[in-house]
């Protein structure tokens, strides 16, 4: 029986990063194409299990609508300049299918890719999680200003 062996973490880590020609200095925008999505907010209210605590945030939004549209119009904004500059939604959501993969994959592994921008992508990417918050604050940042 002929079974097709599956790529590795490490060769399909290659494959994506060669598909998308992603370079170390794209990293950052990709992950802010990410980070701003996480703005954008819908299912959270689906998430509470009190109705009653729904209705109160609910209404509450309803009270701040005005204010807040400046903020929402900023974050339409800032979702498609990031966008447009990433290069659009198909690079955005490669670039994620290898984030967990460049965070799992050995560092013998890294170690063993020929090409050093590669490799510099690989290890960008693997650490562009440990600092969640400095993200957040610059991605914030720049919805919640006039």
């Amino acid at each position: 029986m002929c079974r097709l062996s599956e790529e590795s973490q490490k060769d399909r880590i290659l494959r994506v990063i060669d598909e998308m020609s992603l370079k170390p200095s794209e990293v950052e925008l990709l992950e802010d194409c990410e980070m701003v999505t996480n703005l954008i907010i819908g299912q959270v209210l689906e998430m509470m299990g009190s109705k009653e605590m729904r209705e109160d945030v609910l209404w509450l939004q309803a009270q701040h609508v005005k204010p807040n549209k400046k903020r929402w119009t900023n974050i339409v904004k800032l979702t498609e300049e990031l966008w447009e500059k990433a290069g659009g939604g198909s690079r955005v959501k490669a670039y994620h299918s290898i984030e967990a993969a460049c965070r799992e994959i050995s560092e013998e592994d890294i170690l063993s890719i020929a090409d050093p921008e590669v490799r510099e992508t690989v290890k960008k990417i693997r650490h562009i999680h440990d600092n969640p918050l400095i993200r957040i604050t610059k991605i914030a940042s720049k919805c919640y200003h006039e």
